[in-house]
């Protein structure tokens, strides 16, 4: 009983020793304040319209700005880029699968059928340093919506997928109020 006791108070001591080191880890993280996102690229293989490119950065942009935690976000093709602080995050990313999927299938079916995907390797980089932060896989979709759900909603799931792993990891701060 005395053993069951004592072990009981040391695992009790050793959670909050972990729960403390956690905590300070993630508290030294660098919470980042300005974003630069590159125009990201195709793999071989993969059919993604450039129109969509160009608009999968634009909706980016947006969710970034949207989602308040960031003072600054901009291309990296923009004038901003040139007089932005060094201490930023880069942002860039290699399409690796899109599926167009089919809105009214979406809509009069539904269960997945006609869904949208797109999927894409990101890179989160500190610009000053270079160095990666985050390297992962990240996908956006489409399964239902308003009479079906626009495919465009892909794109918009993707950023929301960036920032919520930022935002998890330490590198985004906390929501600003508009």
């Amino acid at each position: 009983m005395r053993v069951l006791k004592h072990l009981s108070l040391f695992t009790f001591a050793l959670m909050i020793f972990a729960a403390g080191a956690f905590a300070q880890a993630a508290a030294g993280k660098t919470q980042y304040t300005t974003v630069e996102i590159e125009k990201f690229t195709v793999a071989e293989g993969v059919e993604f319209p450039a129109a969509d490119l160009d608009e999968l950065v634009t909706y980016m942009v947006l969710h970034f700005k949207k989602s308040n935690r960031f003072e600054n976000v901009f291309l990296s093709t923009d004038a901003a880029a040139q007089t932005a602080p060094a201490r930023r995050v880069k942002i860039s990313g290699v399409v690796t699968k899109y599926a167009k999927g089919n809105r009214a299938a979406r809509y009069l079916v539904g269960f997945g059928a006609g869904r949208t995907k797109l999927v894409a390797d990101v890179k989160v980089t500190d610009a000053q340093t270079g160095e990666a932060l985050i390297q992962q896989k990240v996908d956006g979709h489409v399964y239902i919506g308003m009479f079906g759900g626009a495919t465009d909603d892909a794109k918009g799931g993707l950023a929301s997928e960036i920032i919520k792993t930022m935002t998890k990891m330490g590198y985004a701060g906390a929501k600003k109020k508009s």
